[in-house]
């Protein structure tokens, strides 16, 4: 009975201990993940209230694309920690497997609003819950 009680307590601790290490030094999957959920659906009124961000870091050199969000609904200073975390992580994987990208530039995608959302036009174009998708 007390090896039992034992051997859960190791276990609870264990799996505390793995879940404070991964928020702690999160995968690019999971900072993506973070991002398009603070993202969210990029609501808007106006395109006054829709803005991008460079968002990833090609080995050539500039962002994969462009992240697009709502000012109306997001904690920007998060987003902007977010983004740099997840820029850190790019170009961690980059340097640790030797990848390589075409030395084209991303173009800053034009904004407009759809069915009430803020939405970047264009390749480069990162748009409401597609950063999981880019990863």
């Amino acid at each position: 009975m007390i090896a039992a009680i034992l051997l859960s307590s190791f276990f609870l601790i264990s799996c505390a201990a793995e879940k404070a290490e991964s928020s702690e030094n999160p995968s690019i999957e999971e900072v993506a993940e973070e991002i398009d959920e603070l993202v969210g659906e990029a609501k808007a009124d106006s395109i006054e209230q829709c803005a991008i961000m460079p968002i990833g870091v090609k080995p050539a050199g500039g962002p994969w694309g462009y992240l697009v969000y709502s000012t109306l609904s997001v904690d920007l200073e998060k987003l902007e920690k977010l983004v740099s975390r997840y820029n850190e992580l790019d170009e961690k994987r980059n340097d640790q497997s030797d990848s390589f990208s075409t030395a084209d530039f991303a173009t800053e995608p034009e904004l407009t609003i759809k069915d009430g959302r803020c939405h970047g036009e264009g390749l480069y174009a990162w748009n409401s819950g597609e950063v999981k998708e880019n990863v």
